[in-house]
């Protein structure tokens, strides 16, 4: 349906209920883990970071129940549309992954080699969750966070509220280009490498042309996105461990 025939009104708002809930949870969630952290008094760098991934799971884990109650006499049908469409297009998500991936690797071989003030060997991101994947204890949490509830919570907002919701009135394309942009933007910290952003842009790009290209359904993106982390938890687990 071309953007001309969408009104305001056929934008889901309800869907962005899902923006205040997580920063409310979040907030709980945060206060609830100060407190513990008073409680038992131990702060070093190693608990605060399992802590604070567990706060962000815990938020997550909110989210994605939300939307299920938010659509809970709709869901099986918005379910069985998805995976009908993830069938048909399964070509999609693992062309894009395959590229993505690929593209990725030789953008990381590119930056390996530019002067040490420029280039970085590990991204800022992946440095902190190196720090949760060497607590071996946590790893079924990273696991949960990184590979399973992460990707649904961020394709629920980079994709299915920017540009699924967003796009009917602001035009998808446009919307796509701004969804990438911002989704490179949040997995980055203020000491990060400005090279960092283009790994994240390549992933966030990959996953747009994926999603616009299945029909703007949440199943294929989540999936690719949960094979990309999938594939770099194993990888990471291997380095680490090995």
């Amino acid at each position: 349906m071309p953007n001309s025939i969408y009104r305001f009104r056929d934008i889901q708002w309800r869907d962005f209920l899902l923006i205040p809930i997580f920063i409310v949870s979040f907030f709980i969630f945060f206060i609830i883990g100060v407190v513990y952290s008073f409680v038992i008094e131990k702060s070093d760098s190693t608990t605060m970071d399992m802590l604070t991934a567990l706060i962000q799971l815990l938020a997550y884990v909110v989210v994605v129940l939300s939307y299920y109650f938010l659509y809970i006499q709709q869901f099986q049908t918005i379910l069985s549309d998805n995976w009908q469409t993830l069938k048909r297009q399964w070509r999609w998500v693992l062309i894009g992954f395959v590229a993505m991936f690929l593209l990725a690797m030789l953008y990381d071989q590119v930056i390996q080699h530019l002067p040490n003030n420029w280039g970085y060997s590990e991204t800022k991101n992946e440095e902190a969750l190196d720090q949760l994947f060497k607590q071996k204890a946590f790893l079924p949490f990273t696991f949960i966070l990184a590979v399973i509830v992460g990707p649904i919570v961020e394709e629920l907002a980079f994709r299915h509220l920017l540009i699924g919701e967003l796009g009917k009135k602001f035009n998808f394309i446009v919307m796509g280009v701004i969804s990438a942009l911002l989704f490179a933007l949040i997995h980055l910290d203020p000491t990060s490498s400005p090279f960092e952003y283009g790994g994240y842009l390549i992933m966030g790009a990959a996953i747009v042309i994926v999603y616009l290209n299945t029909g703007r359904r949440l199943l294929p993106v989540i999936e690719m996105h949960m094979l990309n982390n999938f594939v770099a938890f194993i990888l990471t687990c291997i380095s680490l461990f090995h």
